[in-house]
């Protein structure tokens, strides 16, 4: 821990963005325990429990907040934090209010911090290794990497075509029959094709122009009507879905930093070297261009991040995407709309939005200036 908070200030992080990222986590990490509407451990003639929804224990120890996140107090309904609650004791007194069903708004800005994190990391997560997968193929093969022989070209084209035909009119067996045909053919090309001669004719596959295309078609949409595009096609609103679709649209932004790093080290004398001693392609990039492009990838994945919480707090605003029934900043937001004397409902979780997204984008910054920094001085003075 203490290796990682160096680090982190090596990084250029002041201490409140340290504190900040770590009390994020805190609440991310132990909301469960932190705000549940029983007992965290029960003691009773049946024995000890965990968890447990006993009503009266022998004895029991409590969470220091007596309600989840979709826990309903029917007698404290839209109640403000300064309102009369009907509550036996401070214990049970809803600090930040209630929504209009009586769910504590507190219990549900610690259960959306969980939501926000398991969104904006993971969605940052798989566009970053989508992004980096493409990155790899446009920036490090180009348009001439990767040569397929002419042969073997229209052989390939016509099972683009069979296995497109089978997977929109064939059943399962058919599938897997053709996919299986598949692998083993395109198994038997590769082998052939390490026996072939030089001489003969090839043809280069632009991978680089196809990426650079697929990232100006997304570029030209923007990405909330994408998503609001692809959503109810994937059908029953989960949050994984949001997760898939956030990473969709962030793909292109890591891969065109990405690309534009591998593209100054690609020509570079030690990557020469690494070639001509024989190593792969895949183990060159892993193991001397993606560490030179780390720097980047942090700071890109921080904007990605505040960019994932910011979509799903829309999307949760605007009432789709995640199920009605799971409780998020943006899900609350929405309640104020539809209550407009509601003051809390907007302002708690608005300023948790606004919190997370300032604390990620000013990380972002930092470790930004400390790249550009790093950079200077090892350029010497100009």
């Amino acid at each position: 821990m203490k290796s990682l908070i160096t680090y982190m200030q090596k990084l250029g992080l002041t201490k409140g963005q340290i504190w900040g990222l770590g009390i994020f986590l805190f609440f991310v990490v132990f909301g469960k325990i932190i705000a549940f509407d029983g007992y965290l451990v029960a003691f009773s003639d049946n024995g000890i429990s965990v968890m447990s929804a006993i009503e009266e224990p022998n004895f029991g120890i409590r969470a220091p907040i007596p309600y989840s996140a979709n826990s309903i107090d029917k007698n404290n309904r839209k109640t403000g934090p300064w309102d009369k609650q009907d509550v036996s004791n401070l214990y049970y007194r809803h600090w930040l209010g209630t929504d209009s069903i009586g769910r504590d708004i507190l219990a549900g800005i610690i259960h959306g911090s969980y939501l926000a994190f398991l969104i904006g990391f993971v969605a940052s997560l798989l566009a970053l290794m989508i992004g980096s997968l493409m990155a790899y193929l446009s920036g490090y093969f180009g348009n001439t990497g990767i040569r397929i022989p002419i042969r073997f070209l229209w052989i390939g084209v016509l099972l683009i075509l069979v296995n497109t035909y089978f997977l929109f009119y064939g059943n399962v067996r058919q599938i897997v029959i053709i996919i299986s045909i598949t692998v083993m053919t395109a198994y038997f090309l590769h082998k052939r094709k390490l026996k072939l001669k030089v001489s003969t004719p090839t043809w280069g596959f632009p991978l680089d122009i196809i990426v650079l295309r697929l990232i100006e078609v997304f570029k030209s949409i923007p990405a909330l009507f994408l998503i609001l595009v692809l959503l109810p096609i994937l059908g029953k609103p989960s949050y994984w879905n949001v997760i898939w679709i956030i990473a969709l649209t962030r793909w292109p932004t890591i891969t065109r930093h990405l690309r534009a790093e591998i593209l100054n080290v690609r020509k570079e004398n030690f990557i020469t070297a690494a070639q001509s001693s024989g190593l792969s392609d895949s183990r060159i990039f892993v193991k001397y261009i993606l560490p030179l492009s780390i720097s980047p990838l942090i700071i890109v994945t921080a904007f990605g991040i505040s960019s994932a919480v910011l979509l799903e707090s829309t999307l949760s605003f605007l009432g789709i995407g995640v199920p009605v029934d799971v409780v998020t900043w943006g899900g609350i937001l929405k309640e104020a709309r539809l209550h407009l004397n509601a003051w809390w409902l907007a302002l708690f979780p608005g300023l948790c939005i606004y919190g997370l997204i300032y604390l990620f984008n000013s990380i972002g910054d930092r470790i930004n200036d400390y790249v550009l920094k790093s950079n200077r001085q090892y350029e010497g003075p100009v």
